[in-house]
């Protein structure tokens, strides 16, 4: 996940490594290489702004980022049902799966 040095300077190390894992898994949700993609860098901007919106759980923060993104590919007329946060351990589902 691309950040920038002022990105860097704001969070600690533990906040990089839950939005490092959410990133990850919010790509493997997209079914999308996390450093490679043309809009890896749009979905690491998603992940930090929902983070400092104050949502800290890695599961909860990637379901949120992936559905972000979707609405974004939506607009763009590719559909997708949303995936939902599901149990720990589970693979996310779509809402409708």
């Amino acid at each position: 996940m691309p950040f920038s040095s002022r990105d860097q300077r704001i969070h600690s190390t533990t906040d990089w490594d839950i939005m490092q894992q959410a990133h990850d898994r919010a790509s493997k949700m997209l079914d999308r290489c996390p450093k490679t993609h043309a809009r890896c860098n749009q979905l690491a901007r998603i992940v930090i702004a929902i983070y400092e919106s104050g949502v800290r759980d890695v599961d909860e923060l990637a379901v949120m980022a992936a559905n972000r993104e979707l609405n974004v590919l939506a607009e763009r007329g590719h559909f997708q049902k949303p995936f939902r946060l599901t149990p720990a351990g589970e693979r996310p589902e779509t809402l409708h799966s």
